[in-house]
This record gives structure tokens, C-alpha cells and sequence, in this order.
């Protein structure tokens, strides 16, 4: 290879590590990240923007309600509940205006490096667009988790934002 060839493959290399192929924005993987809706604007999947809201759905003696963070005891059941829709935000977990139907979701879960994030089931859309899951822990803890939407040929891929669970041993007052 000559010099110029060299050159023309320095070049090359330079560029494509400075310009990303593909203007797909992934969604930032910290616990830190406080709401997330739709980070994959631009993806090349669907055309139709979608987002996703999730919440956890408690019933207490005294109250009942949404929430993104929560604690409760080791073997109580709460629900996350939420919405797909698309075009529009959904303003509640129970905003169904723009809900996508039949859609799966997957519930992804923040592992322990607080960095990275694992498939730990999915989920589907009902007629409304809505979604609901039961979730039991087993273990003392914090629980981090989303919800995704991998998108199709009408709808873009989402990303909803954030909800933290924490397990205590005992009720806390």
C-alpha cells in the first residue's frame, strides 16, 4: 500500500469515528436518568413517534395513587401500569387517547453495575394501548426499571421513563 492509500485510509477511519452511521440517539443507561420518553427520534424504524409512561399503581389503607418511586415490604405486590401511544406524550398512565394496540413490550430492569440494563419480561398492549404488570419481590433491594417498545414499520421505537422500587424487611411509617 502506498502512501497516498495510507492516507485515504487514515482519512476514512477519522471520519467514520467522528460521524456516527446512524442517527439513531440510543437512550442514556444511568440510574441517574430521571424521565425518559422517546430517545430513538430519527431511527430508521416507523414513522409515527411513540412514547411510553409507566407507573406504579398502589392501593394503601389510606390512599390510593401513582407513583415512580415507591417502597414497599418483601412480598407485596404492586402493579406497573402505563400507556403506548403515539404522536402525543400521554399526560397520565391512564391517557389512552393515542394508544397503540396490541403491541409487545419488553420490562427491562437496571442491573447491578448501574449502568447497563437487562430484558426481565414482556409484555403486551391491550385495545387501548394500556399495559399492566404484577410485580412480587422476593429480595430486600432497589428495583429499577423501564419499559421498551422496539417499534415496527408505523411506530418508531420508545422508551418510557424511569420507576424505582425499593424492598425494605419491614413496613416503614
Amino acid at each position: 500500500m502506498n502512501i497516498k492509500s495510507q492516507l485515504i485510509c487514515v482519512l476514512i477511519v477519522t471520519v467514520l469515528s467522528l460521524c456516527p452511521v446512524s442517527n439513531v440517539a440510543a437512550a442514556p443507561v444511568s440510574k441517574l436518568t430521571p424521565e425518559i420518553h422517546s430517545n430513538y427520534a430519527g431511527d430508521l424504524k416507523g414513522g409515527r413517534q411513540t412514547y411510553i409512561i409507566a407507573r406504579f399503581f398502589f392501593f394503601a389503607p389510606t390512599f390510593c395513587g401513582e407513583a415512580t418511586i415507591l417502597t414497599m415490604e418483601v412480598g407485596q405486590s404492586i402493579h406497573l401500569k402505563g400507556v403506548l401511544s403515539y404522536d402525543t406524550p400521554p399526560t397520565n398512565s391512564t391517557d389512552y387517547s393515542h394508544g397503540i394496540p396490541y403491541k409487545t413490550l419488553n420490562i427491562q430492569s437496571l442491573n447491578s453495575d448501574g449502568e447497563t440494563w437487562s430484558t426481565v419480561g414482556t409484555l403486551g398492549t391491550s385495545e387501548s394501548g394500556a399495559f399492566d404488570v404484577k410485580l412480587t419481590p422476593t429480595a430486600v433491594g432497589v428495583y429499577t426499571y423501564w419499559i421498551t417498545y422496539d417499534g415496527d414499520s408505523q411506530y418508531a421505537p420508545a422508551v418510557s421513563n424511569v420507576v424505582t422500587l425499593t424492598v425494605t424487611n419491614m413496613a416503614i411509617s
